[in-house]
């Protein structure tokens, strides 16, 4: 019985472990980015109103697919505009997230998915969730 419960958490702390790490701050991607020669994903989303940010958050981002490009390739960046402060969304983040806003997503589109280079430039960006698969998903995203 020890065996199969050591077994059972091991795999579960592996399938943990391949889950994508979204951070809350831009500034910190944006360093990382740069260290790890990678692009920053942002992903614009108000998660508690918001239809079209759930699909895209569970059918694209939750995806194995998306998930094994967005680490190769991405620091990805949550900027979540729901009602509620967490302990991982504070007040202050709530305001910083207001001044990205204004200079990322200025019509205030969600889901909003926007692609800058280590240097905060904007690559490209996606509108709305069509109901893409991860494939046309990841698809997209390359021809940034």
């Amino acid at each position: 019985m020890k065996n199969v419960m050591i077994a059972f958490l091991l795999l579960s702390s592996a399938a943990n472990s391949q889950q994508l790490h979204w951070v809350t701050d831009i500034d910190k991607a944006l360093r990382e980015a740069a260290v790890a020669n990678k692009e920053v994903l942002l992903f614009f989303t108000v998660s508690e109103q918001c239809e079209n940010c759930e699909k895209l958050d569970k059918n694209i981002f939750g995806s194995e697919a998306f998930q094994a490009f967005a680490k190769e390739n991405y620091i990805p960046v949550r900027i979540d505009f729901s009602q509620k402060p967490t302990e991982e969304l504070t007040d202050r983040m709530i305001e910083k997230n207001l001044l990205i806003i204004e200079k990322y997503n200025k019509d205030g589109f969600f889901p909003l998915v926007v692609v800058l280079d280590k240097n905060a430039k904007v690559l490209g960006k996606t509108g709305v969730y069509k109901e893409e698969t991860p494939a046309q998903f990841v698809s997209l995203l390359r021809k940034f």
